[in-house]
C-alpha cells in the first residue's frame, strides 16, 4: 500500500468515525444508519438513544388520565405479544363508562379487568405485603399515589429493598421499598393468559440488578419460610 493509499483510507476512516458520532448525537429516536456507502467498511449501524432504553418493551402514556390503559398495553403487547395500543385500548375501556370521569379519575382496576377477561385472559386482585414483591412470577399492575396523584405502574420484581417498576409516566425506574410502599395500597392486578409471558420480553428479563443481588442478605431471605402462592402471589380475590 503506498503512503497516498493509506493516507486515504486514515482519512476515510475519519469520516466515517465523524459520520457515526453525528448521527448518534442527534437521534431521537432508534433509527438504522446506513454506512454502505462511506469508505471501504460497509456497515449498518443500530442507534438507541436514552430514551429508546428507558421505555424499552414498554409503552408511554400521553395523556394525564391514560397511565392504566398503557400499563395494560404494556403487559398485553410487550409480554403476550398482542397487537394493542395504549389509543385502543382507551377507546375500548370507554365503551360504557361516563368519559369526563375517566378524564377526571382515569381508569380503574376493575376496568382492566373487565377489558382482559373480554379478550379472553383472566384479570386476578390481590392484596399482599411488601416481602411477596421479591416472589414474583409475572409483572403486575400496582397503583401508587404520586403527590396527590393515583398512577398505574407495572411491578416487574423487587432485590435488595428496592423495586423495579415501568413507569409509564418515567420509563424504567428502581425505587426504595420504603418508598415505594408509602404510596402503594398494598393491591396488585394479575393479568393471565392461556401462554405464558414472553421470556424474551424486557418486563420479564429486567426485574433484578447483580449488584443489588451480590449485596442481598441472602440468609434473612432463604430463612423466611415461603407461604402458598399462586403467581407468586397470595390470593385474595380482591376484584
Amino acid at each position: 500500500m503506498t503512503m497516498r493509499d493509506s493516507n486515504r483510507r486514515y482519512w476515510q476512516q475519519g469520516l466515517l468515525g465523524c459520520v457515526l458520532a453525528l448521527a448518534a448525537m442527534s437521534a431521537s429516536a432508534q433509527m438504522a444508519f446506513d454506512a454502505t456507502r462511506i469508505g471501504s467498511a460497509p456497515a449498518t449501524v443500530q442507534v438507541r438513544t436514552f430514551r429508546d432504553l428507558r421505555y424499552r418493551d414498554m409503552m408511554q402514556q400521553h395523556y394525564d388520565f391514560s397511565c392504566g390503559s398503557a400499563a395494560l398495553a404494556s403487559l398485553l403487547h410487550y409480554g403476550y405479544g398482542l397487537e394493542v395500543s395504549e389509543t385502543e385500548l382507551i377507546k375500548k375501556m370507554l365503551v360504557g363508562a361516563d368519559p369526563k370521569e375517566v378524564v377526571k379519575n382515569g381508569f380503574s382496576m376493575l376496568d382492566m379487568k373487565r377489558y382482559v377477561e373480554s379478550i379472553g385472559f383472566r384479570g386476578h386482585g390481590f392484596r399482599i405485603e411488601p416481602d411477596a414483591l421479591y416472589q414474583l412470577q409475572m409483572p403486575v399492575i400496582a397503583l401508587m399515589e404520586v403527590k396527590g396523584y393515583r398512577h398505574f405502574v407495572v411491578v416487574k420484581g423487587a432485590s435488595a429493598g428496592r423495586v423495579f417498576i415501568a413507569d409509564p409516566a418515567l420509563g424504567h425506574r428502581v425505587v426504595f421499598e420504603r418508598d415505594f410502599v408509602k404510596g402503594w395500597n398494598g393491591v396488585v392486578l394479575a393479568v393471565v393468559g392461556d401462554q405464558p409471558m414472553l421470556a424474551d420480553s424486557f418486563l420479564m428479563r429486567d426485574r433484578g440488578s447483580l449488584a443489588l443481588k451480590r449485596r442481598m442478605d441472602v440468609l434473612d431471605r432463604a430463612t423466611t419460610p415461603p407461604p402458598v402462592l399462586e403467581f407468586g402471589l397470595l390470593r385474595a380475590d380482591m376484584l
